[in-house]
């Protein structure tokens, strides 16, 4: 017969094919046998295996080997009386068809349940299960009681009908402050728990048994210690049957949470007090443009005129609108950043009022984020800065103004500088200005006057403080700008109009009026590449020039002592130096010089043979032509006035100029034989003009000749002793 076929008993029933049977058998976890019964004068003595699992083996502690096809005697020896009693009892399963039935095998100690059937004769199939005896049952069942008991945090008590302790988990023993059990169990719940109000708390208790199961009812537990405690306690009732034999009741220690919310009632308190006391508002908005207000504290009409009701109230109104205008943008864009980076926000600002008054303001924030991190609210201070800030302005302007010009004063205008220089508001501009004569007016008209003279400069410089200028007054009598993002053509223009506006000032004294007179210099700082000190010193260097040059007219220095002896000991006169200068100036004009080179042009025009005053006087008048040895003593004289030139501040700048004024552009000049560009480019110019004016002048060995023959003479010597471009230039002031 093939496996997977079915095949019927004598009785027409349809039995399992014998290969599924297998399966199933070998795969169950139940100790499965088939047995055959032995008897003995139709008594039953023994019985074999003819067949068993794999768990049977596992469960009896045997092997296939051992077992199938022995008799139960043969393998159980030592045990022959209880096999005996096992033997009888199976074999009544051929007149039941099917027994069930515990065993207790002493070898293994172990109890099993053992299921026989049969439903043909000497034949029966076993299934055997290991069962633990009920006293270890019941043994491990109480161990996981009090286990689980013992896990719990809270406190439970297991009480009786007449209110007696019956049992309690280790919680209670801790809550309570005991040791053991041992002193509990058996006593008077009342006694236990509420000392000498249980009599009070018992016909309480009683009156709410009747409500059982009831839950998270609060009251007051005395420990052992003595301390009343804080606790929530639940009871449910304990039932045998129908009938109710007690109680069990579950507490928690609350003390702490209680007088967490004691503090937190008296810090909520405290907090309403300082929020509606605040010298500004607490506020909740929502974090959209118009920042729409949920909460407001109480100061919030003080410091903007609209009540808590009408902000909080009116879901609609926007914080921003109390913004004024010209914050707005830059409040909101500091928000955004806050958002992003999640930081809080810090700003002053100003509001305006409701009655339109505006008031400077200090706010700090942060973004409130849920737990998703998104962005919900916005929550934070506004304090009132008006006075405060009106004090700090006050202090600022004393701190950064001058007291008597109410311009900004030295201070403020290195701030500025450096702010400046961190911006790179390149290029910026320097410029310095110092009043001319302001000693000679204090001493001759007294220092009120001298006052008034510097305050009238300050006020016309007042006009030029727009466009982010810096005017300040950084001295006695000198006065500094700061001009961002100004190029030298610019900050030229500026200073040349300053000058001129300056000139058109007159000031009157009892004796006579006097022209107000102002030196100026400026550079300009165009990178990083230059330390901002050195554009300083340069343009306080241009300044110094300048200074010079106006004393120099005013024949009031050491200058004038230079002219003098110039003047005294050489043919030079005041004529011959002022026709030197005002065609050095034009010239220098022709060729677009920057200001600097001008002044030097001009001093060098003046100045230029300061070296005679060391050349003897009869070598200076001779009439008539040196010898070699008297012009080499002359040609000393631009070495001697570049020794003089450098011994002096105020002619350092032109003492190259001095020493190379007799040089030639072919290079067969002296004193040190330059050639071309290698002269001072005032150098070149001077030597034209002092050629051309000694030659339309009358000398001590010949008479004057025309501008003509002059032109002639200077174009002759054009690209030899002069520079071409130069002669050009100068050729062309004339025309």
């Amino acid at each position: 017969m093939k496996k997977s076929e079915v095949k019927t008993d004598l009785r027409g029933k349809i039995t399992v094919d014998d290969f599924i049977f297998e399966r199933i058998v070998n795969d169950c976890k139940i100790a499965y046998a088939k047995c055959e019964m032995v008897y003995q004068n139709e008594q039953p003595i023994d019985y074999i295996y003819l067949d068993a699992n794999e768990a049977f083996y596992e469960t009896m502690k045997t092997s296939k080997e051992e077992t199938i096809g022995k008799s139960i005697k043969t393998i159980k020896q030592n045990e022959l009386e209880q096999i005996d009693s096992l033997i009888h009892k199976v074999s009544t399963v051929f007149s039941n068809g099917k027994i069930d039935f515990r065993y207790f095998n002493e070898s293994f100690n172990q109890t099993y349940h053992i299921k026989a059937f049969s439903n043909q004769a000497k034949v029966f199939y076993v299934l055997i299960e290991p069962i633990e005896s009920y006293q270890e049952a019941y043994q491990n069942l109480n161990k996981e009681h009090t286990l689980i008991m013992n896990s719990i945090a809270e406190g439970i008590i297991v009480g009786s009908q007449d209110h007696k302790v019956v049992s309690l988990n280790q919680s209670a023993l801790t809550i309570l402050e005991y040791q053991s059990e041992s002193n509990l169990i058996g006593k008077n719940i009342f006694d236990l728990l509420f000392s000498h109000l249980k009599g009070i708390r018992k016909n309480r208790f009683d009156a709410l048994l009747e409500s059982v199961p009831f839950y998270n009812k609060t009251t007051k537990f005395i420990t052992n210690e003595g301390r009343w405690i804080d606790v929530t306690f639940s009871v449910t009732k304990r039932m045998y049957g129908d009938q109710p034999i007690g109680y069990v009741m579950s507490f928690q220690d609350i003390t702490r949470q209680k007088e967490l919310e004691v503090k937190l009632k008296a810090s909520e308190d405290l907090k309403s007090i300082v929020l509606n006391h605040l010298p500004g508002v607490i506020y909740q908005s929502l974090p959209n443009k118009d920042r729409t207000v949920s909460f407001v504290s109480k100061g919030v009409y003080e410091l903007t005129g609209y009540t808590k009701t009408e902000m909080e109230q009116n879901q609609s109104f926007p914080f921003t609108q109390i913004i004024k205008e010209e914050y707005k943008t830059d409040v909101w864009e500091s928000w955004n950043e806050a958002f992003d980076t999640n930081c809080d926000f810090e700003k002053e600002y100003m509001i305006v009022t409701k009655e339109g008054k505006h008031k400077w303001v200090y706010e700090k924030g942060k973004p409130v984020f849920n737990v998703q991190k998104e962005l919900v609210a916005i929550e934070g201070i506004i304090i009132d800065l008006d006075k405060r800030r009106q004090k700090d302005l006050e202090i600022e302007h004393l701190m950064y103004h001058d007291q008597l010009t109410g311009l900004k004063n030295r201070l403020y205008f290195d701030h500025m500088l450096k702010l400046y220089e961190d911006e790179k508001k390149y290029p910026i501009g320097v410029m310095v200005a110092d009043l001319d004569g302001t000693k000679f007016i204090n001493d001759s008209f007294g220092r009120v006057f001298g006052d008034k003279v510097i305050q009238q400069f300050a006020k016309l410089l007042m006009k030029y403080e727009k466009d982010g200028i810096v005017v300040a007054r950084s001295g006695g009598d000198e006065f500094s700008l700061i001009l961002p993002n100004s190029d030298s053509s610019k900050t030229y223009d500026l200073m040349i109009s300053i000058q001129n506006e300056a000139m058109s000032f007159v000031y009157q004294t009892d004796l006579k009026d006097y022209q107000l007179s102002v030196s100026m210099g400026f550079d300009t700082k165009l990178n990083d590449q230059v330390e901002m000190q050195t554009i300083l010193k340069s343009a306080e260097d241009y300044m110094h020039r300048r200074k010079l040059l106006a004393r120099a007219n005013n024949n009031r220095d050491s200058l004038s002592s230079i002219k003098a002896t110039m003047l005294a000991n050489s043919q030079e006169t005041q004529d011959h130096m002022d026709r030197m200068g005002n065609i050095a100036l034009k010239v220098g004009e022709k060729l677009g010089l920057k200001q600097t080179a001008m002044d030097d042009l001009y001093l060098l025009a003046l100045l230029h043979d300061i070296g005679k005053v060391g050349i003897p006087s009869n070598i200076l008048n001779k009439p008539s032509s040196l010898s070699d040895e008297e012009w080499e003593i002359m040609k000393k004289h631009p070495s001697i006035g570049y020794q003089i030139a450098m011994s002096s501040l105020d002619l350092r700048s032109i003492a190259k100029g001095i020493l190379t004024h007799h040089e030639r552009f072919d290079g067969t000049g002296y004193p040190e034989g330059l050639k071309g560009k290698e002269i001072p480019l005032i150098s070149r110019i001077v030597s034209i003009i002092d050629t051309y004016d000694a030659i339309t002048q009358d000398r001590p060995y010949r008479s004057a000749r025309t501008h003509e023959e002059a032109i002639i003479e200077i174009k002759k010597c054009s690209g030899t002793q002069f520079d071409p471009d130069i002669v050009e230039a100068f050729i062309s002031i004339f025309t």
